[in-house]
């Protein structure tokens, strides 16, 4: 098996209060409730050539702010984000864009905009992620393996998250406005006049998209009720003949 770090993992052998300032707190959406480690093993199936193995991933268990969780921000990732850099760049924060000042998606390929309302609900009431105990390890495939069995239970999981309410934040058309609303430009970045705020063309694109498809797959094993389902990965390594 080949070992797959999840969401706001970090490596044991890096510490958390390295003087580096590339790993300096960014000025917004901190968090600083108390932080406890716990072990959360994740693999994926490797192909038919290689050997299976398992990793242990040590992961902070804790309060996220859910800012954090839809922008890909915190303290680790924008460190790392910048340790890939050259070494006289950085990144500079992103901040939150202005919940009440969202407005028309733009296709990125044509430019031309989108007839559709991606804005998510605005809200007051913010609630704090608590990343969820974990008792039983998730096993991702490899796409090209998957069982017939496998694929039912995902077109199952698929069709029960089309089928719930209009309003419900779990809905299939509700997160596919969550990408749109920070992938196609509904919101400009505060402080830089008409700037969009860009995902796809920023270092936030791995961030954001882990936790985005962290949540989209708990959702659907959610629904189907079985917590250890897990989404299927493209094995380049070993491809269908």
């Amino acid at each position: 098996m080949a070992s797959l770090q999840i969401p706001c993992a970090t490596p044991t052998s890096q510490s958390r209060s390295s003087p580096h300032p590339l790993f300096a707190k960014p000025s917004h959406f901190l968090t600083h409730a108390k932080r406890r480690s716990n072990r959360l093993r994740v693999s994926a199936t490797a192909g038919q050539n290689q050997s299976n193995s398992s990793q242990n991933v040590e992961t902070a268990q804790g309060r996220v702010d859910r800012r954090n969780v839809l922008l890909g921000l915190g303290g680790g990732l924008y460190g790392a984000a910048n340790l890939i850099s050259t070494p006289g760049a950085s990144a500079n924060p992103v901040q939150a864009p202005e919940f009440d000042k969202c407005g028309t998606a733009t296709n990125l390929n044509t430019g031309e905009k989108l007839d559709v309302n991606c804005c998510p609900p605005i809200t007051t009431r913010i609630l704090d992620y608590r990343l969820p105990p974990v008792f039983q390890m998730k096993v991702r495939p490899s796409a090209h393996r998957v069982s017939p069995e496998y694929i039912a239970k995902y077109n199952a999981a698929i069709d029960l998250m089309k089928r719930l309410p209009a309003d419900d934040p779990r809905n299939f058309t509700q997160q596919a406005n969550i990408h749109c609303a920070y992938c196609n430009g509904a919101y400009d970045q505060p402080g830089q006049g008409s700037l969009d705020l860009q995902v796809h063309n920023s270092w936030l694109f791995f961030p954001f998209h882990r936790w985005y498809l962290y949540f989209y797959e708990r959702i659907l094993g959610k629904l189907i009720g079985d917590p250890t389902f897990a989404l299927p990965f493209w094995n380049w390594d070993n491809p269908r003949a």
